[in-house]
Protein backbone atom coordinates (compact mmCIF):
# COMPACT_ATOMS: atom_id res chain seq x y z
CA UNK A 1 0.00 0.00 0.00
CA UNK A 2 2.87 2.35 0.89
CA UNK A 3 4.69 1.54 -2.35
CA UNK A 4 1.52 2.15 -4.39
CA UNK A 5 0.97 5.52 -2.67
CA UNK A 6 4.57 6.58 -3.36
CA UNK A 7 4.25 5.58 -7.03
CA UNK A 8 0.93 7.46 -7.40
CA UNK A 9 2.32 10.61 -5.77
CA UNK A 10 5.51 10.40 -7.84
CA UNK A 11 3.52 9.89 -11.05
CA UNK A 12 1.24 12.81 -10.21
CA UNK A 13 4.30 14.98 -9.55
CA UNK A 14 5.89 14.13 -12.91
CA UNK A 15 2.59 14.65 -14.76
CA UNK A 16 2.09 18.07 -13.08
CA UNK A 17 5.63 19.17 -14.01
CA UNK A 18 4.99 18.35 -17.68
CA UNK A 19 1.45 19.72 -17.74
CA UNK A 20 2.38 23.06 -16.15
CA UNK A 21 5.67 23.26 -18.09
CA UNK A 22 7.52 23.93 -14.84
CA UNK A 23 10.74 25.87 -15.41
CA UNK A 24 9.77 26.98 -18.93
CA UNK A 25 9.17 30.71 -19.43
CA UNK A 26 9.56 33.53 -21.91
CA UNK A 27 10.13 37.22 -21.22
CA UNK A 28 7.29 39.61 -22.02
CA UNK A 29 8.42 42.22 -24.58
CA UNK A 30 7.67 45.93 -24.16
CA UNK A 31 4.59 46.75 -26.25
CA UNK A 32 4.33 50.41 -25.13
CA UNK A 33 3.92 52.82 -28.05
CA UNK A 34 3.50 50.11 -30.69
CA UNK A 35 0.42 50.18 -32.87
CA UNK A 36 -1.88 47.25 -32.17
CA UNK A 37 -1.10 45.41 -35.44
CA UNK A 38 2.69 45.55 -34.85
CA UNK A 39 2.25 44.57 -31.20
CA UNK A 40 0.09 41.63 -32.25
CA UNK A 41 2.81 40.41 -34.64
CA UNK A 42 5.45 40.74 -31.90
CA UNK A 43 3.26 38.82 -29.45
CA UNK A 44 2.74 36.04 -31.99
CA UNK A 45 6.51 35.84 -32.51
CA UNK A 46 6.91 35.33 -28.74
CA UNK A 47 4.02 32.80 -28.68
CA UNK A 48 1.69 35.08 -26.72
CA UNK A 49 -1.77 36.53 -27.34
CA UNK A 50 -2.78 40.18 -27.07
CA UNK A 51 -6.20 41.01 -25.65
CA UNK A 52 -7.54 44.58 -25.67
CA UNK A 53 -9.37 45.29 -22.43
CA UNK A 54 -9.87 49.06 -22.68
CA UNK A 55 -9.37 52.19 -24.75
CA UNK A 56 -7.84 55.08 -22.83
CA UNK A 57 -8.38 58.79 -23.45
CA UNK A 58 -6.42 60.16 -26.39
CA UNK A 59 -2.76 60.96 -25.75
CA UNK A 60 -1.41 63.18 -28.55
CA UNK A 61 2.16 61.97 -27.87
CA UNK A 62 1.27 58.47 -29.10
CA UNK A 63 -0.23 57.29 -32.40
CA UNK A 64 -3.87 56.22 -32.52
CA UNK A 65 -4.43 52.63 -31.36
CA UNK A 66 -0.95 52.43 -29.80
CA UNK A 67 -0.45 50.32 -26.68
CA UNK A 68 -0.40 52.48 -23.52
CA UNK A 69 -0.54 49.87 -20.77
CA UNK A 70 0.09 46.15 -20.59
CA UNK A 71 -0.31 43.41 -18.01
CA UNK A 72 1.90 41.47 -17.30
CA UNK A 73 4.55 44.19 -17.55
CA UNK A 74 7.52 44.17 -19.92
CA UNK A 75 10.32 41.96 -18.65
CA UNK A 76 8.08 39.62 -16.61
CA UNK A 77 8.61 35.88 -17.10
CA UNK A 78 5.47 34.04 -18.28
CA UNK A 79 4.55 30.73 -19.90
CA UNK A 80 4.22 30.49 -23.67
CA UNK A 81 0.67 31.00 -24.88
CA UNK A 82 -0.01 33.55 -22.13
CA UNK A 83 -2.55 36.30 -22.78
CA UNK A 84 -1.18 39.83 -22.47
CA UNK A 85 -3.91 42.31 -21.57
CA UNK A 86 -3.43 45.76 -23.10
CA UNK A 87 -5.06 49.18 -23.06
CA UNK A 88 -4.80 51.21 -26.24
CA UNK A 89 -4.75 54.91 -27.11
CA UNK A 90 -7.99 56.32 -28.50
CA UNK A 91 -7.83 57.62 -32.10
CA UNK A 92 -8.90 61.17 -31.13
CA UNK A 93 -10.06 63.29 -28.22
CA UNK A 94 -13.48 62.37 -26.95
CA UNK A 95 -16.27 64.77 -27.78
CA UNK A 96 -18.10 66.78 -25.15
CA UNK A 97 -21.59 68.24 -25.37
CA UNK A 98 -21.95 72.01 -25.00
CA UNK A 99 -24.26 72.80 -22.05
CA UNK A 100 -26.65 75.74 -21.75
CA UNK A 101 -24.37 78.72 -21.18
CA UNK A 102 -26.41 81.59 -22.54
CA UNK A 103 -27.53 83.79 -19.65
CA UNK A 104 -25.05 82.48 -17.06
CA UNK A 105 -22.24 84.50 -15.49
CA UNK A 106 -18.78 84.49 -17.04
CA UNK A 107 -17.32 82.87 -13.94
CA UNK A 108 -19.88 80.06 -14.02
CA UNK A 109 -19.42 79.55 -17.78
CA UNK A 110 -15.61 79.40 -17.40
CA UNK A 111 -15.73 76.85 -14.61
CA UNK A 112 -18.31 74.71 -16.47
CA UNK A 113 -16.26 74.71 -19.68
CA UNK A 114 -13.00 73.96 -17.88
CA UNK A 115 -14.62 71.10 -15.93
CA UNK A 116 -15.70 69.60 -19.26
CA UNK A 117 -12.14 69.80 -20.62
CA UNK A 118 -12.66 72.79 -22.90
CA UNK A 119 -10.45 75.88 -22.88
CA UNK A 120 -11.76 79.43 -22.75
CA UNK A 121 -10.15 81.70 -25.34
CA UNK A 122 -11.07 85.33 -26.00
CA UNK A 123 -13.78 87.02 -23.99
CA UNK A 124 -15.34 89.96 -25.81
CA UNK A 125 -18.01 92.31 -24.53
CA UNK A 126 -21.10 93.57 -26.24
CA UNK A 127 -23.55 96.22 -25.01
CA UNK A 128 -26.15 94.45 -22.89
CA UNK A 129 -27.88 95.26 -19.61
CA UNK A 130 -26.41 92.24 -17.72
CA UNK A 131 -22.94 90.76 -17.39
CA UNK A 132 -23.86 87.32 -18.73
CA UNK A 133 -22.80 85.07 -21.59
CA UNK A 134 -24.56 86.00 -24.82
CA UNK A 135 -22.78 83.68 -27.27
CA UNK A 136 -20.31 80.80 -27.28
CA UNK A 137 -18.06 80.67 -30.35
CA UNK A 138 -15.67 78.11 -31.80
CA UNK A 139 -13.59 79.18 -34.83
CA UNK A 140 -16.07 82.01 -35.41
CA UNK A 141 -19.12 79.71 -35.46
CA UNK A 142 -21.85 80.14 -32.84
CA UNK A 143 -22.35 77.05 -30.69
CA UNK A 144 -25.71 76.00 -29.34
CA UNK A 145 -26.63 73.76 -26.45
CA UNK A 146 -26.05 70.12 -27.44
CA UNK A 147 -23.35 70.82 -30.07
CA UNK A 148 -20.36 68.49 -29.80
CA UNK A 149 -16.72 69.56 -29.67
CA UNK A 150 -13.51 67.59 -29.17
CA UNK A 151 -12.13 67.86 -25.65
CA UNK A 152 -9.45 70.59 -25.21
CA UNK A 153 -11.01 72.75 -27.95
CA UNK A 154 -10.82 76.51 -27.43
CA UNK A 155 -14.12 78.39 -27.21
CA UNK A 156 -14.59 82.16 -27.16
CA UNK A 157 -17.27 83.93 -25.14
CA UNK A 158 -19.30 87.01 -26.02
CA UNK A 159 -20.40 88.62 -22.78
CA UNK A 160 -22.77 91.45 -21.97
CA UNK A 161 -21.11 94.62 -20.69
CA UNK A 162 -23.73 95.29 -18.01
CA UNK A 163 -23.76 98.95 -19.02
CA UNK A 164 -26.56 99.12 -21.58
CA UNK A 165 -30.02 100.27 -20.47
CA UNK A 166 -32.58 97.54 -19.91
CA UNK A 167 -35.05 97.10 -22.76
CA UNK A 168 -37.86 94.56 -22.60
CA UNK A 169 -37.45 93.52 -26.24
CA UNK A 170 -33.84 92.36 -25.61
CA UNK A 171 -35.12 89.38 -23.59
CA UNK A 172 -35.87 86.06 -25.27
Amino acid sequence: MLLLSILMIGGLYVWLMRYTRHGESVTVPDFYGLRYKKAQALAKKHKMQLVIIDTLNYDPDLPAYAIREQMPRAGDAVKTGRKIYVKINAPHYRKVKIPKLRGVTVRQAKSTLQAMGLKVGKITTKPYFAEVVLEVLHNGDTLRRGDMLPQYSVVDLVVGSGKAPFEADTLE
